[in-house]
């Protein structure tokens, strides 16, 4: 047996080849602020057939209600029926009623009319 150590890299924390600064993949993420803000309507418009199928829900509207990221940082969204169900219930854990962890490109946000 020889007396090499393999290590192992998460893709995430490799350096970014398109940064400017040097950063990896998962510094890049990090930096990017959620566009869309809580309290959002939004419609899910897929643009892959990735969550298509038996349950397509593409045109579905929910409401923003929590921001949250996936573990290379790459912000990400939960959304439920209720703009006012912001409670993730537990610690670490988010809410069983949400659809977690959504990513902006299959996210369109509604602009409602004002009142009369």
């Amino acid at each position: 047996m020889s007396g090499n150590v393999v290590q192992f890299i998460h893709v995430a924390d490799l350096k970014d080849p398109d940064d400017s600064q040097g950063r990896t993949y998962r510094q890049v993420n990090a930096a990017k602020t959620h566009a869309i803000p809580i309290g959002a309507l939004v419609e899910l418009v897929f643009e892959d057939d990735e969550f298509v199928g038996e349950m397509d829900c593409r045109g579905v509207r929910l409401y923003v209600v929590y921001h949250a990221r996936d573990c290379d940082q790459t912000p990400l969204y939960c959304l439920a029926w209720n703009k006012h169900d912001t409670n993730k219930e537990e610690q670490n854990f988010y809410n069983r009623t949400w659809l977690n962890g959504v990513d902006e490109e299959s996210l369109k946000v509604i602009t409602l009319p004002d009142r009369l």
